[in-house]
């Protein structure tokens, strides 16, 4: 099995909601579900930036490694 640099974790190429997102990390990795939507997220996107670029409408999008 090959380790794609720009999705290292395996999530589906495509774009997500905050919602969506959240979910699909959940659910890969049996997240806290107390914790806010969106402060998975943010906390998710600041240890692997690479993943910002899938988030719709990211207002804090940081730079990534893919676009």
């Amino acid at each position: 099995m090959s380790i794609d640099a720009n999705n290292p974790l395996g999530l589906e190429d495509k774009l997500y909601t905050i919602e969506e997102f959240a979910l699909a990390v959940r659910t890969k990795f049996g997240a806290n579900d107390r914790l806010p939507d969106f402060a998975l997220v943010n906390i998710f996107i600041t240890k692997y930036p690479m993943y910002a670029c899938k988030i719709k409408n990211n207002q804090n999008q940081t730079s990534c490694s893919c676009c």
